[in-house]
């Protein structure tokens, strides 16, 4: 006899999805730093920044999922923490100028204040509301940088600090985690996640606008000059 699945486990399955696009959108980010000890960019040009607000974005994603004992998410986020770890290792060595030892203090420093934010909210905090609303609010500041690079393509009519490819997987990932929100009725996951599809769309159509412009006009000069 055929084994019948319903909704749940066609959601526990798209979860999976969600978190191994969640991940491939994450490795990329780790590049830029990789490209400083091979001297090959300087950390003016790296979102160190960026990878901050990712961190404490991610971190609360973790504790979220660890509070509805959603596998996927804890995976996909924790590795997304990680990633951050190590770009801070870098930057710390590369940047500040600080020797291991120092690198692997302040590591171990910020890893401690992590494991204290983990318990904190573990211990104190039994319903998902409170926390629901604070991945919301670190969400948004991590959509307040999308934002600004979508006014930057706008503003520049140039599409080329846009990486199409990772964020294409990104707005496959948030669609899917804004679908899992839907299905599961879990508005704290769909509501950040909805903003994030919407956010990566207007990036995808901004690409696709500006780019082809981009390569129309200059296509035409290398045109004319042979």
């Amino acid at each position: 006899m055929q084994e019948k699945y319903d909704i749940d486990d066609y959601n526990e399955i798209l979860a999976w999805f969600a978190a191994g696009l969640t991940m491939a959108f994450y490795f990329p980010k780790i590049a830029p730093f990789i490209n400083v000890i091979q001297g090959l960019k300087k950390f003016e040009d790296t979102p160190v920044i960026y990878m901050i607000i990712i961190y404490i974005n991610s971190l609360f994603w973790f504790l979220y999922g660890d509070l509805l004992y959603s596998d996927q998410m804890r995976l996909c986020y924790m590795v997304s923490c990680i990633l951050c770890l190590i770009s801070f290792g870098i930057y710390l060595i590369f940047e500040i100028k600080k020797n291991i030892i120092d690198m692997i203090l302040n590591l171990i420093i910020l890893v401690s204040v992590s494991w204290g934010i983990y318990c904190y909210f573990s211990i104190n905090f039994d319903d998902d509301k409170f926390l629901g609303k604070i991945c919301i609010i670190s969400s948004i500041a991590f959509y307040l940088i999308q934002l600004y690079e979508i006014f930057k393509v706008i503003k520049e009519k140039n599409a080329k600090i846009i990486h199409i490819y990772n964020i294409t997987i990104y707005f496959f990932g948030a669609l899917c985690w804004f679908i899992y929100g839907i299905i599961d009725k879990d508005y704290f996951i769909a509501f950040p996640f909805c903003l994030g599809t919407i956010i990566s769309l207007i990036q995808i159509m901004l690409y696709n606008i500006y780019e082809n412009k981009y390569k129309k006009i200059f296509g035409n000069k290398s045109g004319m000059t042979s």
